[in-house]
């Protein structure tokens, strides 16, 4: 209702066994009141943005071509690839900073140029990563309706030369939230990809008919190197990032956001342009419980970043979900009584 949009999705999953917690989808009609009509966390694949930066960074420090402590140069915030140029939201861009840095402040230029120089002779090995962490395939979850990710690659129709730098910031892809979330949960989870599951168990008369234990889809989406990383990125993120506005008193959290443009008709020319703001993480960040995502599509009012719209959700939801949980507030005691944890540079 604040700003206006045209849907709106939450979701909250357990980080250890994946099970849905809480979802909530919202529609506006067109007396501008809110209906549950349509699951888009399961159902609605889009544009994922920024949120994506993560899975592709992931891959060029698997690989070993890319390190987060590289050097990348931000180009004045826009930078040409063939007859496309691609711009960062920060007019003027960052200069020269790190592959972290660029990810902490959600550098377009500087993560496409990271990527780009990679993989720009051997495209198919950076679409190969992505498929190695599942990124390819559809959830499972047992409701009706979930599409496939999309996701190119080199030699099928519709692959260019911008699609490399394109895919690496969420373009050219589309993922319902659900799946991205899957994907961050099981980065929150030590590189375990729980299936999400709405159901834990069905009884009938009092009698258990079925059970629908944990099931892991892939056990282990990269290296332990790796996860370190970038759970350090995705806490820099909220410590000194896009997200500083989501860091809270009590317990930590870890994410990213997510600004993407949203095409309408087929265009992303400014009369059709529309946007789609999210955030995604997990909390605490030093021992997570929960994972969150949070996309609010299509804001007309008081703004469209991902921080700005999205991040006070999430973190209202992790407010609230810390205060009920006696657990998580003893977890984060015992966290101060034991001492710092290490800090981020």
């Amino acid at each position: 209702i604040k700003h206006g949009a045209q849907y709106g999705t939450v979701v909250v999953m357990e980080v250890e066994t994946g099970y849905i917690k809480a979802i909530s989808n919202l529609t506006r009609r067109n007396d501008s009141t809110y209906v549950e009509d349509l699951n888009y966390a399961v159902a609605h694949a889009t544009e994922p943005g920024s949120t994506f930066k993560l899975a592709s960074l992931m891959v060029g420090l698997e690989d070993g071509t890319i390190k987060a402590t590289d050097t990348v140069d931000t180009r004045n915030g826009q930078v040409r690839y063939y007859n496309r140029i691609m711009r960062d939201s920060h007019e003027g861009g960052y200069g020269r900073i790190t592959v972290q840095r660029a990810f902490e402040l959600s550098s377009n230029t500087g993560i496409s140029v990271a990527v780009h120089k990679a993989y720009q002779k051997e495209p198919k090995r950076f679409v190969d990563g992505l498929k190695r962490m599942g990124l390819h395939e559809a959830t499972g979850v047992r409701i009706p309706g979930e599409p496939l990710p999309t996701m190119r690659s080199p030699g099928e129709k519709g692959w260019s030369g911008v699609s490399l730098p394109w895919m690496s910031i969420g373009y050219e892809t589309a993922f319902t939230p659900l799946q991205v979330l899957t994907f961050y949960n099981a980065v929150a989870n030590n590189g375990r990809m729980m299936r999400p599951q709405f159901v834990s168990q069905v009884s009938r008369n009092g009698k258990v008919l079925e059970r629908m234990p944990p099931q892991v889809i892939n056990p282990h989406i990269c290296s332990q190197a790796t996860l370190d990383i970038v759970h350090r990125m995705l806490r820099a993120v909220v410590d000194s990032g896009t997200a500083t506005n989501l860091r809270a008193a009590h317990f930590a959290i870890a994410g990213k956001t997510g600004t993407a443009q949203v095409a309408k008709n087929g265009s992303y020319k400014e009369h059709g342009l529309s946007y789609q703001a999210s955030f995604v993480g997990y909390f605490p960040a030093d021992a997570p419980k929960y994972s969150c995502m949070v996309v609010v599509n299509g804001p007309t009012m008081s703004g469209y970043y991902g921080n700005v719209v999205a991040g006070p959700i999430f973190k209202e939801i992790a407010d609230k979900i810390y205060s009920n949980r006696l657990e998580l507030q003893q977890q984060t005691q015992l966290a101060v009584v034991e001492g710092p944890t290490t800090p981020v540079s």
